[in-house]
C-alpha cells in the first residue's frame, strides 16, 4: 500500500514553521505497515494543491492532506477538494455539533465565520475531530483510492491519525504486518560499524530491511520486517538481533527506544533511581532532554548550568585551586562538578560536562571540541575526554550530550 502526504502552508515553504507533521505522519504510517511514497509541501494556492492531488493520485493508493482548513480566507483546501471530486459544500450536522461543543466548553459564542467550519464537500465522510473545530474528511474515489484531509495543527493531526485515520486505512486496504526494532549504537562510527557487521547484514532474510540512522555521536539501527504473518516476522527479527550481539554487542547500548535520552529515562524510571546534572558547555541541553519526557519528575532532581567559574566554585563546590591549576576544561573540574551536584541534590546519579563547544575559545593545548564528561553514582565516578573535530558549536553540543547519556546508561546498567 502506497501513501503520499501533502502538507499545505506558505509558512512551511518560507521556513517560518518546521514541518513536523511530515515526520510524525510517516512514522505512524510505516509502523502500521504502509509505504510512504512521497511527501509534497505546497503553498496556500489552489492550483498548487490541485496539481499535487492530480499527480499523486496516479501513483498512490491514499493521499493524506494537512492544512488549509481554518476559518480564514486563505484556508482553501475544502474548496479545492470540492473541485477535485466534482462536489459542493454542505453543512454537516456532525461537524456542526462538534464546533458547538468546543465553543461551549470555552465559553465562546458561535459566530458565522466559525460555523462555516462545519461546511464540508457533500461527497466526503466526516471523521470527528475531538480536539478541534476543523473536520477530518475522508474521500473515496470510484477506483478505490482514498484522500483524507486533516487540520495542520500538529496535536490535532496526531490524534486524528492515531484514532481515526490509520485504523480506517488499515481496515480499508487490509495492510500487511510490519515490525520495527530499534538498536542504539554508541562508541563507533557508522562506516566502521557497517564494515564490522557486513556478513551479518548480507545474511538477513529478505523480509527484513536494515536502515542506518546516524546522529551526532551515535547511531540508530532500525530493522523493519514486513509480511503477512506477524509471528513469523517477530521470530525473524528476534533471531537477527540474537546473531548480532556476538559480533557488535559491545557497541549496542539499548533496544526499542528512539533516543539515548528515552532509554535513560526508562532505566531510571524502572529502577527508581534519581538524577541530577551540572552542565557548562552543553548549556542545559541534557537536562532539557529529560524534562521533555512525561514522568521525568519521578527521578530528575534538577540541573545547574554552571557556565562561569564563580558558579562552579560557589554552587558546585569546585575548588579554586583546581580551576587555577587545571582550568575549567579538565578532568579534575569535571569530577568535582559531578560529585558536587550529586551531593547537593542527593541523587543516585549525576552528569557533568565542561568543554569548548566553539566556534571560538580554543587554545593549542585545548582546541575547540575538547570536552570532559563525568558521570557519578553514589559509589563511583567515571570521567572521559572527548576531542571532536570541527568548530560547529551545535554539533559539538549534541555529540557531548549523546556521549554523556551513553556513559550514564552504562553506569545505570552496571
Amino acid at each position: 500500500m502506497n501513501v503520499s502526504i501533502i502538507n499545505i502552508g506558505d509558512e512551511l515553504l518560507l521556513g517560518q514553521v518546521v514541518n513536523t507533521n511530515a515526520s510524525s505522519m510517516s512514522k505512524m504510517l510505516v509502523s502500521a505497515g504502509m509505504d510512504v511514497k512521497e511527501i509534497a509541501v505546497v503553498g496556500d494556492r489552489r492550483e498548487e494543491i490541485a496539481n499535487a492531488l492530480c499527480r499523486l493520485e496516479a501513483t498512490s493508493d491514499a493521499i493524506l492532506v494537512t492544512g488549509g482548513l481554518g476559518p480564514t480566507k486563505d484556508d482553501i483546501t475544502k474548496q479545492v477538494l470540492c473541485d477535485f471530486f466534482h462536489s459542493h459544500l454542505i453543512e454537516d450536522q456532525t461537524a456542526l455539533d462538534n464546533v458547538r461543543r468546543l465553543f461551549a466548553i470555552r465559553g465562546f459564542e458561535l459566530t458565522p465565520v466559525n460555523r462555516a467550519q462545519a461546511l464540508v464537500p457533500e461527497c466526503c465522510q466526516v471523521l470527528n475531530n475531538d480536539l478541534g473545530t476543523a473536520p477530518c474528511m475522508w474521500f473515496q474515489a470510484d477506483n478505490g483510492k482514498v484522500v483524507v484531509s486533516m487540520p495542520g495543527v500538529p496535536f490535532e493531526m496526531e490524534w486524528l491519525m492515531q484514532n481515526r485515520v490509520v485504523p480506517k486505512l488499515q481496515q480499508h486496504f487490509n495492510a500487511e504486518h510490519i515490525i520495527n526494532k530499534n538498536l542504539l549504537v554508541q562508541g563507533i562510527g557508522e562506516s566502521f560499524f557497517s564494515d564490522l557487521v557486513e556478513p551479518w547484514e548480507l545474511a538477513l532474510p529478505k523480509c527484513i530491511r536494515l536502515a542506518y540512522l546516524p546522529q551526532a555521536g551515535m547511531l540508530k539501527l532500525r530493522l523493519t520486517a514486513r509480511g503477512n504473518n506477524r509471528q513469523t516476522l517477530q521470530d525473524a527479527i528476534d533471531k537477527a538481533v540474537e546473531h548480532l550481539y556476538p559480533i557488535a554487542g559491545q557497541y549496542i547500548v539499548g533496544e526499542d527506544c528512539e533516543t539515548l535520552a528515552e532509554l535513560a529515562h526508562k532505566l531510571l524510571t524502572d529502577k527508581g533511581m534519581t538524577l541530577a546534572t551540572a552542565e557548562s558547555c552543553t548549556g542545559g541541553a541534557i537536562a532539557s532532554l529529560f524534562t521533555a519526557q512525561a514522568g521525568a519528575s519521578h527521578y530528575f532532581r534538577g540541573g545547574i548550568v554552571a557556565y562561569s567559574n564563580d558558579i562552579k566554585e560557589r554552587t558546585l563546590g569546585v575548588k579554586h585551586s583546581t580551576l587555577e591549576q587545571h582550568g575549567a576544561v579538565s578532568e579534575q573540574t569535571a569530577r568535582q562538578m559531578v560529585e558536587g551536584v550529586r551531593q547537593l541534590m542527593d541523587s543516585d546519579f549525576a552528569i557533568a560536562t565542561t568543554g569548548i563547544a566553539g566556534p571560538d575559545g580554543g587554545t593549542p593545548e585545548k582546541p575547540v571540541g575538547t570536552v570532559w564528561i563525568a558521570v557519578a553514582s553514589r559509589t563511583h565516578t567515571e570521567a572521559a575526554l572527548l576531542n571532536f573535530p570541527g568548530r560547529r558549536r551545535q554539533q559539538n553540543i549534541e555529540r557531548s550530550t549523546n556521549q554523556a547519556l551513553a556513559m550514564l546508561i552504562k553506569a545505570i546498567v552496571n
